[in-house]
C-alpha cells in the first residue's frame, strides 16, 4: 500500500483492530452495552469494587467485566491498554474519586470529538492526534452509536443538526459539476432517524411480529426480545416527554399523582392532535396503568421477564400514539410528514423538521438532569437512559458491526430492517434521494431493487417510485438540469430456501443447500438437481421483467440496469446467466420499438452490473467469479462490476492476514482449471491472459488431476476436458447451445441440455471438445449426489510463495483486460471497509487499483465509480465516501493537489458510467407520460 509518500507525517496502517475502533467502543460501552442496560447504569463509579455490601459488585464493576471480556480475547490489546482507554473515557481526571453521571459523561464525549457550535459542528481538533486520526476516531464513534446522540449532547442551542466533515471545495465542486450516485439499495436508502420513526408507527401495528427482529447475535436474547423493548421504549418515552411537557419536577411523583393513581388534572395542551397521555382525552383503566406500572419496573430493572406480554403492550401504544394505526389510510407523503407523523411526541408538540421528536426528547431530558445543581431525578434518568440504551440496540443491531467479514455477516444487518420500514415505504425513493445528497440536489442517482414474482408487482412497485419521484421533481428548485433516477433490477443471491445460514444454522457441508442435488428435506423430485429449486423460482422473476418490459417498452427510461446480489457465495454465475441473457434479449428487442405518445425517442437499451469478487474464502476464488461475470455475462459490453474488491488487494498483503485457507474441492477445482485456462488462453477473452510463473502450470496440473479425482472418481479426466467443462458450464443453457436462453422448465431441461452438447455443432461444422466426457462431467456435476459430497470436503490451501506469485500474475492480467475493456469498477468505501474487513479505508484496494499518483511497473489503472451501496447498514451516504476516499488518500501520504484530481477523475467516469438516462426535454412530463403508461397497463387511474 502506498504509506510511504511522505514518511514524516503518514501513520502507518493497521493490519490488527484499529486504535480508534476499540476506544470508540469502550467510550459508547456504558449508552449501549447490554450489561449498562440490565444493571439500569446511570452513573460510572470510579470505586470499582466488590465488598459484603456489594457482594456482585456495583454497577460500574458489572460494567467493566463485561467489556472486558468482549474485548480482552480478540483485539490484540493488553489489559493495560484497556484499562487506560476506560480510564480516560469513562471518568473524570479532575474528580478522580467522584462518580460521573451519565448526563455529564455525554457531554464530555461529545465534546471530546465535536466542536460545542450551533447549527452546524465540526470535529474537535486537538494537539493529540492528527486530522485524519481525529476523523478516524469520530467515523468509529457513529458506528457505534448513533450520531445524532452526540450532537444533542453537546450542550448548545440550537442543537447542531450535522456534522461538517466533509472538505467545502470538494463538495461544492462535486454539487456544482455533478455527482451520480450509481449503486444505492434502496431498501436501505435512509438514515437512522428515519428508520427509526418508521420503527415507533411500525411497532403498533400487529403485522409486527414479536419475532421479527430475532436473528443470530441481535441484541436482547439473540433479538427475541428486541420488539418488546422497542414496545417498552416507546412507551416510556411518551411518560418521559408528557412529564417534561409539563414541566414537573419528580418524575416518580408524576406517574403516581397523575396516572397510576387516577386522579384527573387539567392537561396544559388542548391542541386536537394533543397525545393521548394527556388524561384529559383518555380515562386510564386499571388495565393501562398496570401495564404502564409492569412496563416502567421492566425498564428501571432492565429484565425481560417483567415485560408484560407484546400484545398488552401493543394496545397501550397504540392508545397513546395517536396516528400509529392511520398511514394505511393516509400514506407518508414526504420526509417531512414522516418525521411528524410517525413520532408520537413530535404529533404532541406538532413539531416540524427533521428528528424533531427525538431530539426535542434528548435535548429536554439532558436539560432536565443537568439542571439540578445538587443532584438530579435519579428515577427519571434510569428510565431516559434506558430508553435510549434500547435505541442504540436497535441501531447496533441494523448498522453493521466491525470485525467480522463476508457477506453472510453482513445479510444478518440487512434483514433486520425487514416490515419496520412499511410506515416510509411510500417514499422510499424521496428518502434515498434525500440521504444521498445530505438534502443538497445530485444529478443523477441509481436505485437497486429486487425483482418481484410477477410482471404486476413489479409493474405496481415501479408505478410507486414513479409517483414518489414525481414528488422529488415537483419539489426541485428551478435548475437548469433535473435529476435524472432509474431503477437497477437485481437478483437475489442465497443459499436455501428455508434461510438456515440467514438465520445462523447452517447444516455441515451445504447440505440441503440449493447447491446440493438430492436434499434429504426435498418436497418434491421437482427440487432435485443442482440448483434447481433456486433457478426456477428466479427464472420465474426474470420472465416477470421481460414480460412487463415487452409489455410497456417505454418502462426501459425507468428500469435501467440488471444486477446480482446479496450472498456471492450463495450462487455460481452460471446459474443466472440464462436469466440476464432472456431479460437483456427482451429489453433489446423492446428499446428497438418507440415510445407512444408525444415521446417519439426510442428507449435506451438495458444495462448490465454485478456485485462480485467481493466476497471469497481464497483471494484466486474472487478473481474467478470476477472473470466469469466479465466473459459469461457482461460478453462484450463494457458494464459496471460492484465492489470487485479482489482486483485491488494486494496478494501478498492478503497471504500474510490468511496463512491458510478451507474451502470446498469443488470450488478449488474450479479455481485451478480457471487459473490454468488463463495461462493456456484456454478459451479466454481476449486481453485477458496471464502470463505463468516459473513452474506453476505444472503445479495446477497436478493438484488439478488430484483433485478431479477426488471429486469425481473414475474416470480421471484431463485438464483440458475439465476446462471445457467449466465453460461450457456457463454457456451449455444460452444460445448457441439452446435456441433461446432456457428459462422455463426444471432439471429435465438442465439434464436435456448437458446431454445436447454430446451432438451439437454450429453452422461451421464446430464441436465441442471431447463432447461425451464434457457432457459426462456436467451431468455428474448436476445430479450425481456422491460427486456434490465429495466436492464438500475440505481441503487445506497454504498460502506459499508460489501461490502469492500466481495470485499476483492473475490479478495483473485481469486488471489489464478490465481496463482494456472499459470496463468500470463500483466502489463503496464504507461497505468495502466493513464486508471486507479492511480495518482501515487506507488498506482499501481503490488505492492499488486507481492510485492517485500513477505507480511504475503497475498495471494499467481500472476506471471507478463511487457509490454508498447500504447507507443505513453503513451509516454513511455519497457526499461522505468522497471526504472518506478523501481522508485516506491524504493520510495514505498522497497530495492534496492530486487527490483532488483523482476525485475528480471519479466523479467524472461516475457520471459517465451512470445507466440513467435524462428525461428531455421536460422531466415532470416524461414522469407522468410513465405513469400514464404503466396505470394504463395495471388497469389503474393514473
Amino acid at each position: 500500500m502506498p504509506t510511504t509518500h511522505s514518511s514524516d507525517t503518514t501513520a502507518p496502517t493497521p493490519r490488527r483492530t484499529p486504535e480508534a475502533y476499540l476506544r470508540a467502543e469502550i467510550s459508547a460501552f456504558p449508552l449501549v452495552g447490554e450489561e449498562a442496560f440490565r444493571r439500569s447504569l446511570i452513573e460510572l463509579d470510579p470505586k470499582i469494587k466488590v465488598d459484603s455490601v456489594t457482594p456482585q459488585g456495583t454497577p460500574t464493576y458489572q460494567l467493566w467485566r463485561s467489556c472486558e471480556t468482549l474485548l480482552a480475547p480478540h483485539t490484540g490489546w493488553s489489559l493495560d491498554r484497556l484499562i487506560a482507554a476506560r480510564d480516560r473515557a469513562w471518568f473524570d481526571s479532575e474528580h478522580p474519586d467522584k462518580p460521573v453521571p451519565l448526563h455529564r459523561y455525554l457531554k464530555r464525549l461529545a465534546r471530546a470529538h465535536l466542536v460545542a457550535r450551533a447549527g452546524v459542528t465540526e470535529i474537535e481538533q486537538s494537539t493529540e492526534l492528527a486530522a485524519w486520526d481525529a476523523a478516524a476516531h469520530y467515523h468509529w464513534l457513529t458506528i457505534t452509536l448513533p450520531e445524532d446522540i452526540l450532537l444533542t449532547a453537546l450542550g448548545v442551542e440550537p442543537a447542531p443538526v450535522r456534522v461538517d466533515i466533509d472538505p467545502p471545495l470538494l463538495v461544492r465542486r462535486l454539487l456544482d459539476d455533478g455527482v451520480a450516485e450509481i449503486h444505492q439499495h434502496i431498501g436501505a436508502g435512509m438514515n437512522f432517524p428515519l428508520l427509526w420513526v418508521s420503527a415507533l408507527a411500525a411497532i403498533a401495528n400487529s403485522y409486527i411480529q414479536e419475532d421479527q427482529l430475532a436473528s443470530p447475535n441481535a441484541p436482547f436474547d439473540n433479538g427475541k426480545n428486541l420488539i418488546r423493548w422497542l414496545l417498552a421504549a416507546a412507551i416510556a418515552r411518551c411518560a418521559l416527554a408528557e412529564h417534561l411537557i409539563r414541566g414537573e419536577d419528580d418524575f416518580k411523583a408524576f406517574l403516581a399523582e397523575q396516572f397510576l393513581a387516577g386522579r384527573r388534572h387539567p392537561a396544559p395542551c388542548q391542541c386536537s392532535a394533543c397525545l393521548t397521555f394527556d388524561d384529559s382525552r383518555l380515562t386510564w383503566s386499571e388495565r393501562q396503568k398496570d401495564i404502564l406500572r409492569k412496563t416502567l419496573k421492566a425498564l428501571a430493572m432492565g429484565d425481560a421477564e417483567l415485560l408484560p406480554d407484546i400484545e398488552l403492550l401493543r394496545d397501550l401504544y397504540a392508545d397513546i400514539h395517536p396516528t400509529a394505526l392511520t398511514f394505511g389510510d393516509k400514506p407518508i407523503k414526504s420526509v417531512e410528514d414522516a418525521f411528524q407523523r410517525c413520532d408520537p411526541i413530535a404529533v404532541r408538540l406538532n413539531l416540524h423538521g427533521e428528528n424533531v421528536g427525538e431530539r426535542w426528547l434528548m435535548r429536554q431530558g439532558l436539560a432536565y438532569l443537568n439542571a439540578g445543581s445538587d443532584g438530579y431525578d435519579q428515577y427519571f434518568a434510569r428510565i431516559f437512559w434506558q430508553t435510549i440504551r434500547i435505541r442504540c440496540q436497535y441501531y447496533r443491531a441494523v448498522v453493521q458491526r466491525p470485525l467480522t467479514g463476508g457477506l453472510q455477516w453482513f445479510i444478518r444487518f440487512y434483514a433486520r430492517l425487514s416490515d419496520l420500514r412499511n410506515p416510509i415505504n411510500p417514499i422510499l425513493l424521496e428518502m434515498a434521494y434525500h440521504v444521498a445528497g445530505t438534502g443538497h440536489r445530485i444529478r443523477a442517482i441509481e436505485f437497486r431493487n429486487s425483482i418481484a414474482s410477477t410482471a404486476i408487482k413489479i409493474g405496481e412497485e415501479v408505478l410507486g417510485h414513479l409517483k414518489s419521484w414525481r414528488r422529488v421533481l415537483e419539489h426541485r428548485n428551478l435548475s437548469a438540469t433535473d435529476p435524472e433516477m432509474g431503477i437497477v433490477f437485481h437478483f437475489v443471491k442465497d443459499r436455501d430456501d428455508n434461510k438456515n445460514w440467514e438465520r445462523g444454522i447452517p447444516a455441515a457441508f451445504w447440505a440441503n443447500t440449493y447447491a446440493e442435488p438430492h436434499k434429504a428435506d426435498a418436497d418434491n423430485s421437482d427440487d432435485d438437481g443442482r440448483y434447481v429449486s433456486y433457478y426456477v423460482k428466479n427464472s420465474a422473476k426474470a420472465c416477470a421483467l421481460a414480460e412487463l418490459i415487452e409489455a410497456v417498452p417505454s418502462c426501459l427510461w425507468v428500469i435501467r440496469g440488471l444486477d446480482v446480489a446479496t450472498d456471492e457465495l450463495g450462487i455460481p454465475t452460471w446459474v443466472l446467466a440464462p436469466l440476464f441473457r432472456h431479460v437483456l434479449d427482451t429489453a433489446a428487442t423492446a428499446s428497438a420499438m418507440p415510445n407512444k405518445g408525444s415521446y417519439q425517442h426510442h428507449p435506451p437499451p438495458l444495462r448490465v452490473t454485478a456485485h462480485v469478487g467481493e466476497d471469497f474464502r481464497h483471494l484466486l476464488e474472487g478473481l474467478r467469479r470476477i472473470y466469469e461475470q466479465v466473459h459469461y455475462i457482461l460478453g462484450n459490453t463494457p458494464g459496471r462490476l460492484g465492489h470487485a474488491v479482489a482486483l485491488g488487494v494486494d496478494p501478498p498483503t492478503w497471504a500474510e492476514s490468511a496463512g491458510s485457507i478451507l474451502m470446498p474441492a469443488e470450488e478449488r477445482l474450479w479455481d485451478l482449471v480457471w487459473e490454468w485456462r488463463m495461462y493456456t488462453h484456454y478459451r479466454i477473452k481476449p486481453g485477458f491472459a496471464a502470463s505463468a510463473p516459473a513452474g506453476r502450470i505444472e503445479t495446477v496440473i497436478n493438484q488439478i488431476h488430484a483433485l478431479s479425482e477426488l471429486v469425481y472418481k473414475t474416470p480421471r479426466y484431463t485438464v483440458e476436458q475439465l476446462a471445457e467443462a467449466h465453460h461450457l458450464l456457463h454457456r451449455f443453457l444460452v444460445p448457441p447451445f439452446t435456441p433461446a436462453p432456457a428459462v422455463e422448465g426444471h432439471f429435465d431441461t438442465f439434464r436435456h441440455w448437458a446431454d445436447n452438447i454430446r451432438t451439437w455443432s454450429d453452422h461451421e461444422g464446430r464441436q465441442v471438445h471431447a463432447p461425451d466426457q464434457v457432457s459426462n462431467i456436467l451431468q455428474a456435476y448436476l445430479d450425481k449426489e456422491a460427486c456434490f459430497q465429495r466436492g464438500q470436503s475440505l481441503i487445506d490451501i497454504p498460502i506459499r510463495g508460489d501461490e502469492i506469485a500466481a495470485l499476483q500474475a492473475i490479478q495483473f492480467a485481469l486488471r489489464s483486460g478490465i481496463a482494456q475493456s472499459g470496463i468500470v469498477v463500483e466502489v463503496n468505501p464504507s461497505s468495502n471497509l466493513l464486508i471486507g474487513d479492511l480495518l482501515d479505508l487506507r488498506n482499501h484496494p481503490i488505492l492499488r487499483l486507481r492510485p492517485p499518483v500513477p505507480e511504475p511497473d503497475a498495471p494499467p489503472p481500472v476506471a471507478i465509480a463511487v457509490g454508498s451501496d447500504d447507507p443505513l447498514t453503513f451509516s454513511t451516504q455519497l457526499l461522505r465516501e468522497y471526504t472518506l476516499l478523501h481522508q485516506a488518500a491524504c493520510a495514505a501520504g498522497y497530495p492534496e493537489k492530486a487527490v483532488y484530481e483523482w476525485l475528480e477523475s471519479i466523479r467524472h467516469t461516475s457520471m459517465d458510467s451512470r445507466f440513467t438516462r435524462a428525461w428531455r426535454p421536460n422531466a415532470l412530463k416524461k414522469v407522468n407520460d410513465l405513469i400514464e403508461d404503466l396505470s394504463e397497463y395495471l388497469q389503474l387511474p393514473d
